[in-house]
C-alpha cells in the first residue's frame, strides 16, 4: 500500500487561477503588504510593561559598575539572548558575565543554585533572559540574599507573576504590548534598544542594533514563534546581515554547514545553523556554542564549529535510534487509543523533545517522551502537541505530580520523581481525553493550492520567494496536482533512505523527493497513477533551471476501467 499519510486533504483553492501569488495570499487571507514589513513594523520597546524600570535597573548598575550577570537557557534562542545582552554589556563597559544552565545536571530556568553560581561570581544584578517567568524560588531566594532580577522572558505567564525588580515579557498578562510573538531573543533585543539610548550616539545605535539582528533572526527562526509582525522585519534583515556577518563564530558555523557567503533563507537557520547551536546544550554543555557566537579569534571560532558539527552528527544518529524504540514501544497507530501519548525511555535527555516532535507527527496527536537519564535521579520529560490542545497548560494541570514545568502552548517541558510517573502519565492522558476531541485527532493536511502543471517551473519558485520567510503561522505553502503517472522511482542517499521519483504530469515531468520514505521504491511502478501533495522548490542537485516536488503525501489513483 502506498504511504498515505493525510486520509484527508483540505484544499484551499482547486480553481483555475491567473496569479499565482494572488491566488495564494487570497487563500490564507494575507496582501503582499502584510507581508513585506517594514521599520514602521516595529513597536517602541517602552510599550512593553516594566521595561522603563528595568532600563533604569540596568543603567544604573552599569554606570556604578555594579556586577551584572546574565542567566541565559541552553537552546538557540537562550544562547542568542544571551550573546546579545552580553556583546552589549562589554560594549558599554559593563562589569559582567554569564552563566547558562546544564540541560542534563540543572534542567530549564534559573533555580536556587543557579542564584548561589551567580552570587559565587559576585552578582549585584541578575538578568534572566528567555527564562524567569516561572523561577518563583529562584527569585525568593535572590532577595532573600539581596541580589536584585531584571527578567526577561517570552514564555507564558501560568501563575502569579514572581517576586523581581522588573519582569519584561510580553506575555504577561498585564501586558499591552502589541505584538506577542517575539522569541526570547527579541525581547532581549527590545532591552537592548531601550537601553541604548542611554549610552550609544544616535547613529552608532542605529549601526550597533542593526549588527545585532544576525543573532536576533537565527534565534527567532529556531524557536519557531510566528514569522509575522516584528519578527518578519528581524529576519528579513538579520538574514542580509547574515550573509556577511562579521562573527567569526558564525562565519565558521555557516563553513561546516557547506554555507559560505551565498544567499541564506529561514531554512537555512532553522535546519542548517539552528542544530548544530541546539546540539552543544543537547548532548555536552551550550557553553560550546556561547562561545562560538562570542569568538574573537579564527583558530578557536573553527575548531568549536568542527565540534558542534560532529556532535550534530551524533544527534542525528541517536534520534535516528530512538524514533525506533519509541514508534515500537507505541506501536500501530490504529492500536493507539488515547489522544496523548506518553512513553518512557532511557535516551539522552538532550533528543527526547525531538522524539516527541515526531510522535506528534508520525501519530497525529500531543506526545510526551520522558527519560530516566535526567540528574539527581529526576525524570525528564518534554512534550509536543497539536493545533487546539495547550500541552503546557496540561501539563500544568498535572503539577502536583511535577518537581518543574513550563513552555508553550505547543511545547513544553518538565521534570518528576521516578515514584510520581505513572500518576503524571494517567492524570495527563485523563486531561487529554476530556480536552481533546476525536476529530481533532484526524490527521489533516492542509494545500494551499490545486497547481497548475504549468507552474512547475523555476519562475514559479522565484514568485514564491516574494512571500519569505516563511515558518509557523507563515508556512511553505503546500501544493498538489491529480493525474500524476509514475515514471521511474528510487531509493537515494546514505543506506538509500529517502525515495526519489519522476512524475509525468499535463504534459510535463519533475522529479519528486520524499525524505526517510525509502519503502515506497518497492511499492510504485511506473505507470501508476497518483495525486501528489508537495513543496516546490529549485532543485539545485539538477540544476539548470529545474524544479522538484518535495514531497508531503502521495494518493494512489485507482485505474479507469
Amino acid at each position: 500500500m502506498y504511504m498515505r499519510r493525510y486520509p484527508v486533504w483540505n484544499v484551499v483553492r482547486d480553481a483555475p487561477y491567473d496569479s499565482l501569488i494572488d491566488a495564494l495570499l487570497a487563500g490564507r487571507g494575507l496582501t503582499l503588504t502584510q507581508l513585506q514589513v517594514g521599520p514602521e513594523a516595529l513597536h517602541r520597546p517602552e510599550q512593553m510593561q516594566d521595561m522603563a524600570t528595568a532600563v533604569a535597573r540596568l543603567e544604573r548598575a552599569v554606570r556604578t559598575r555594579e556586577k551584572i550577570v546574565v542567566y541565559g537557557d541552553y537552546d538557540v534562542d537562550g544562547v542568542c539572548s544571551t550573546t546579545v545582552l552580553m556583546d552589549f554589556l562589554e560594549r558599554v563597559g559593563a562589569d559582567c558575565d554569564c552563566l547558562l544552565p546544564d540541560r542534563h545536571k540543572d534542567g530549564y530556568g534559573l533555580k536556587p543554585p543557579g542564584v548561589e553560581c551567580a552570587i559565587a561570581k559576585g552578582a549585584q544584578v541578575i538578568v534572566t533572559v528567555d527564562n524567569g517567568i516561572s523561577a518563583y524560588e529562584a527569585l525568593e531566594l535572590a532577595a532573600v540574599r539581596g541580589v536584585e532580577v531584571v527578567v526577561v522572558d517570552h514564555h507564558q505567564q501560568l501563575a502569579e507573576l514572581p517576586r523581581a525588580c522588573a519582569i519584561v515579557n510580553p506575555n504577561r498578562r498585564d501586558c499591552t504590548y502589541p505584538f506577542k510573538g517575539l522569541a526570547g531573543v527579541g525581547v532581549t533585543f527590545k532591552l537592548v534598544q531601550a537601553l541604548s539610548a542611554a549610552f550609544l550616539a544616535d547613529e552608532e545605535r542605529r549601526r550597533y542594533l542593526n549588527e545585532l539582528l544576525d543573532l536576533v533572526a537565527l534565534g527567532t527562526v529556531a524557536d519557531l514563534v510566528p514569522v509575522l509582525g516584528e519578527n518578519r522585519l528581524f529576519i528579513q534583515r538579520g538574514l542580509q546581515i547574515l550573509q556577511h556577518t562579521k562573527r567569526l563564530g558564525l562565519r565558521a558555523l555557516k563553513k561546516v554547514a557547506s554555507y559560505r557567503d551565498q544567499p541564506l533563507d529561514a531554512a537555512s537557520l532553522g535546519f542548517r545553523l539552528g542544530p548544530r547551536i541546539n546540539v552543544a546544550g543537547r548532548l555536552k554543555t551550550p557553553d560550546i556554542a556561547l562561545r562560538l557566537l562570542r569568538a574573537t579569534q579564527e583558530g578557536e571560532a573553527a575548531q568549536l564549529a568542527d565540534e558542534l558539527n560532529r556532535l550534530n552528527s551524533q544527534r542525528q544518529a541517536w534520534q535516528r535510534e530512538g524514533i525506533q524504540e519509541v514508534e515500537e514501544q507505541v506501536g500501530p497507530a490504529e492500536d493507539v487509543a488515547d489522544h496523548i501519548i506518553v512513553v518512557l525511555g532511557e535516551w539522552n535527555v538532550g533528543i527526547v523533545g525531538l522524539l516527541a516532535s515526531k510522535l506528534c507527527e508520525e501519530y497525529a496527536r500531543p506526545a510526551v517522551v520522558c527519560t530516566q537519564g535526567g540528574d539527581h535521579g529526576l525524570y525528564v520529560g518534554s512534550a509536543r502537541s497539536i493545533p487546539g490542545y495547550d500541552i503546557s497548560a496540561g501539563i500544568h494541570a498535572c503539577e502536583a505530580y511535577l518537581q518543574t514545568h513550563g513552555g508553550h502552548p505547543a511545547a513544553a517541558g518538565f521534570s518528576l520523581t521516578a515514584d510520581a510517573f505513572e500518576c503524571f502519565r494517567l492524570a495527563l492522558i485523563k486531561h487529554a481525553n476530556a480536552h481533546i476531541s476525536p476529530e481533532a485527532l484526524q490527521p489533516v493536511l492542509d494545500i494551499d493550492l490545486m497547481l497548475n502543471p504549468a507552474d512547475l517551473t523555476l519562475d514559479a519558485v522565484e514568485q514564491l520567494a516574494a512571500l519569505e520567510p516563511f515558518g509557523n503561522s507563515h508556512r511553505r505553502p503546500v501544493f498538489a496536482l491529480e493525474n500524476c503517472r509514475v515514471v521511474w522511482s528510487r531509493q537515494i542517499g546514505t543506506d538509500g533512505r529517502h525515495f526519489k521519483a519522476e512524475l509525468a504530469v499535463g504534459g510535463r515531468r519533475c522529479t519528486a523527493l520524499w525524505w526517510n520514505q525509502k519503502d515506497l521504491a518497492n511499492q510504485m511502478r511506473p505507470g501508476d497513477q497518483l495525486s501528489a501533495a508537495f513543496e516546490l522548490e529549485a532543485d539545485t542537485y539538477a540544476g539548470n533551471g529545474a524544479v522538484q516536488m518535495v514531497l508531503k503525501d502521495l494518493h494512489l489513483q485507482e485505474p479507469v476501467a
